[in-house]
């Protein structure tokens, strides 16, 4: 919890508005993205803005937990080789510090919402389910590249072209709807897929997702992160001479 508050003290040390930018940033993001593409595709801008904000968020909780994840044991080389610290800590320190960030800008979509008009409905209530799920996922992948980056320091710039390229792979700023059905189960094979439809389901649609839809995220999480035990665990001993 202490570094969790350190790192977002220093994101926003010495600027003005600090916390608010957390607000403001997505804010500012969602408004231009929803005027461009709705504009392309002849959309609403209201229903399009929020379907936007409702991707735009979790996917931002993922990429940044895990393009900033891959270097989180390399910058603590520092306290691991002062005194003995459980080195999962590190990974699970940068995924809490982007889902405290995370929290905090929902209340931007929340006034957003309200503002357009947007459903608000039962399915709220399973907010809380769908971002413990995405946590997992994202802990397991960042457990992974974490311990990677320290044998392949080119990780760290591999996985930022990777998410840039996802951004464009995965339905933020388009539904999947636009997509031909013949390429659509391409788009199914991306695990990004179903946490990001998941937001959209309970936050934009205003409906409860099917059991199997919270099977697969559920499932797809457990693997993520009992892989990521598995291969913290394996190196753990030999990290510490790598660094």
């Amino acid at each position: 919890m202490n570094f969790v508050r350190i790192n977002l003290r220093n994101r926003y040390r010495r600027s003005t508005l600090g916390f608010l930018w957390s607000l403001i940033n997505p804010l500012f993001t969602m408004v231009i993205l929803a005027f461009v593409f709705s504009t392309i595709y002849n959309v609403p801008f209201a229903d399009f803005g929020i379907y936007i904000f409702s991707g735009l968020l979790p996917w931002q909780l993922m990429s940044n937990s895990i393009i900033g994840g891959t270097m989180s044991i390399i910058y603590a080389e520092g306290y691991l080789k002062k005194v003995y610290t459980p080195k999962i800590l590190f990974p699970l320190v940068t995924v809490s510090t982007e889902a405290v960030n995370f929290s905090l800008s929902l209340f931007s979509l929340f006034i957003l919402a309200f503002l357009l008009g947007a459903k608000i409905g039962v399915s709220l209530l399973f907010l809380p389910f769908a971002i413990i799920i995405t946590f997992l996922f994202v802990l397991g992948i960042v457990l992974v590249v974490s311990v990677a980056t320290i044998y392949f320091r080119d990780l760290y710039n591999i996985v930022q072209v990777v998410f840039t390229a996802l951004f464009y792979l995965v339905p933020v700023v388009y539904k999947i709807s636009i997509i031909p059905e013949n390429y659509q189960v391409f788009y199914k094979l991306n695990p990004f897929f179903y946490f990001i439809d998941l937001f959209h389901k309970i936050i934009y649609e205003s409906i409860i997702p099917s059991a199997a839809h919270w099977g697969v995220c559920l499932g797809l999480s457990l693997v993520a992160l009992l892989l990521g035990l598995f291969i913290l665990n394996l190196k753990e001993q030999d990290l510490i001479f790598r660094l």
